[in-house]
C-alpha cells in the first residue's frame, strides 16, 4: 500500500488507545457497581413479594362478614394510616401496635384507640400520632347501609421498614 493511500486509511479507521489501567479499573468499578445494583434490585423485590404488608386490616367485621366493597374500603382504611404512620428512630423490629379504629358511613373517624400497645414505647406513641392525625377516611361505598364499621389494624414496624 502507498504511503497515501496508509494515511487515508489511517484517518478512515484510528486505531484505538490501548486502555490505561485507570480506564480499566473504572470500566471495572462501574460493572462492580451495575451487579451490586442489580443484586439489591433482585433482593428487594423478593422481601417485597415475601413480606407481608407494614400495616394490617382484619375485614372480618360486617354485613354478612365483609365482601368485595367492604374489602376495599378496608385497603383504603389501611392505606391512609399506613401512609401517616411515621416511624421512630429507635426501636426493636418485631414490635407490632394493634389499634381499633371505628369509622362513619360519612367517613369521620368516630373513635382510635392502641388494644395492644408493642411493649416498645417509641413505636406506640408513634401511632398513636399517627391515631391522632388521622380524622377522617372517605365516605362508605355507595349503596353500604352501615352506619358505622370497626377496624382492627396491626402497625408492624419491620414491614413497614422492609417496605418503606
Amino acid at each position: 500500500m502507498s504511503p497515501l493511500k496508509r494515511a487515508k486509511h489511517a484517518n478512515r479507521c484510528p486505531r484505538s488507545a490501548p486502555k490505561t489501567d485507570s480506564q480499566q479499573q473504572d470500566q471495572a468499578d462501574a460493572q462492580r457497581r451495575r451487579s451490586l445494583a442489580n443484586a439489591i434490585s433482585g433482593a428487594a423485590h423478593s422481601l417485597r413479594d415475601d413480606v407481608s404488608a407494614a400495616t394490617t386490616v382484619d375485614t372480618n367485621y360486617g354485613p354478612g362478614g365483609g365482601g368485595e366493597a367492604y374489602a376495599n374500603y378496608a385497603q383504603v382504611v389501611k392505606t391512609i394510616y399506613e401512609r401517616e404512620w411515621v416511624l421512630p428512630d429507635t426501636a426493636a423490629d418485631d414490635a407490632i401496635t394493634k389499634v381499633k379504629v371505628t369509622i362513619a358511613s360519612d367517613g369521620r373517624v368516630i373513635s382510635s384507640d392502641i388494644v395492644r400497645a408493642s411493649g416498645e414505647s417509641s413505636v406506640d406513641k408513634s401511632v398513636q400520632r399517627t391515631l391522632d392525625r388521622v380524622r377522617f377516611i372517605r365516605p362508605f361505598p355507595e349503596g353500604s347501609k352501615d352506619k358505622e364499621r370497626t377496624y382492627t389494624i396491626n402497625f408492624s414496624l419491620r414491614a413497614k421498614r422492609l417496605l418503606g
